[in-house]
């Protein structure tokens, strides 16, 4: 009898177990920025996603394409969007004293115009910067520096520091 006991113990704790780690592996651990068009101007609004990754590669991947997909229906029905353009894919990652340096596809630069450039540099920035272990960010675009974006001209900082920019742009 006892045996049985002990058996449906160890059944029932493997069962808590499962259930546990299917719970946790849904919920939400990185925010990403989406941006929102006030009417006059637009401004950044975090969002929970999950980004469960093995290390730093994997979850500057699930990030960016979390950025590149964009809202939720939900989300977009609420004023939500992405200036990340679709096929934008990051082709490496290097973490070096707290700066990230995210090498993406040229997507990243097709298309927009200043609102739109300026979005996706602030939607980057902003959840690249999530969690506290990336200070700054640095972007280069097919193993090239960015240094200037889109045909207006938009001067991009060689190292974009977290610290410097406490609170949510609006542009």
């Amino acid at each position: 009898m006892l045996r049985v006991v002990a058996l449906a113990l160890l059944l029932l704790l493997a069962l808590v177990g499962v259930i546990t780690a299917r719970t946790l592996s849904r919920m939400p651990d990185t925010l990403v920025y989406l941006t929102r068009d006030t009417g006059r101007t637009f401004t950044l609004e975090a969002v929970p996603r999950v980004a469960r990754s093995g290390g730093l590669e994997d979850r500057v991947r699930a990030q960016v394409a979390a950025l590149t997909a964009g809202p939720t229906p939900e989300e977009e029905r609420d004023g939500l969007g992405t200036t990340v353009p679709e096929g934008t894919r990051v082709l490496g990652v290097r973490l070096d004293d707290g700066v990230l340096t995210v090498d993406l596809s040229r997507e990243f630069t097709a298309g927009g115009g200043t609102a739109s450039m300026v979005g996706r540099l602030n939607q980057l920035y902003y959840t690249l910067t999530q969690p506290a272990d990336v200070a700054a960010v640095s972007v280069t675009v097919e193993g090239r520096p960015l240094t200037v974006l889109g045909g207006e001209g938009i001067i991009v900082d060689p190292v974009w520091v977290r610290a410097e920019h406490p609170e949510v742009p609006s542009w």
